[in-house]
């Protein structure tokens, strides 16, 4: 057995890079530092700042998907799916278990013990998945919420009540960072 030692591996003459599978080819981010609100209800509508486009390098790469939202609702629940290219993203839904769940990528209850002022509360969650997208096309990423009902508000990057006469209340950021893996 034989063993290579070298300070760089360059490509002789197909320019596009050199690919290691498992290593991390390319990285995308978006930062979303407005705030986002919606009273759709039990329906969804994608968080249009959220947005974050990648072109993979190889058919065979996978995109690890990464959000990290902070968000908040109106009255106890936010949930929401993770799109491709404007379409739900089948693989980082969950199961279907019964005829009136939503098959989601995230679901947060906001309620304690009956305790009306929680529901002002923020948060923050991560949600993440690994697609396969075997293509070598641009991508569209992002991520849709809903909540508990019509009427009811769900928020991204700011607490229900959201008032500037406090010096208490944050104005946070939400991202999508997409991570090309060699494969």
């Amino acid at each position: 057995m034989s063993t290579l030692f070298v300070d760089t591996v360059n490509e002789k003459t197909t320019n596009n890079g050199v690919y290691i599978p498992g290593h991390v080819l390319q990285v995308q981010q978006t930062v979303f530092k407005d705030s986002f609100s919606s009273s759709i209800g039990p329906d969804f509508v994608e968080v249009t700042g959220l947005r974050c486009n990648i072109t993979p390098k190889s058919t065979s790469s996978k995109i690890l998907i990464r959000f990290s939202l902070c968000i908040s609702s109106q009255y106890w629940q936010v949930r929401g799916r993770i799109l491709k290219d404007g379409s739900p993203l089948d693989d980082a839904l969950g199961n279907q278990r019964g005829s009136n769940r939503k098959r989601v990528s995230y679901n947060y209850v906001n309620y304690n013990n009956g305790d009306s002022t929680t529901v002002y509360d923020m948060t923050g969650i991560p949600v993440e998945h690994l697609d396969s997208p075997a293509t070598t096309s641009a991508i569209q990423y992002s991520i849709d919420i809903g909540g508990y009902n019509t009427g009811y508000a769900v928020y991204v990057n700011r607490s229900h009540t959201d008032t500037d006469a406090t010096t208490y209340y944050g104005t946070p950021i939400s991202t999508v960072t997409l991570m090309e893996i060699g494969g």
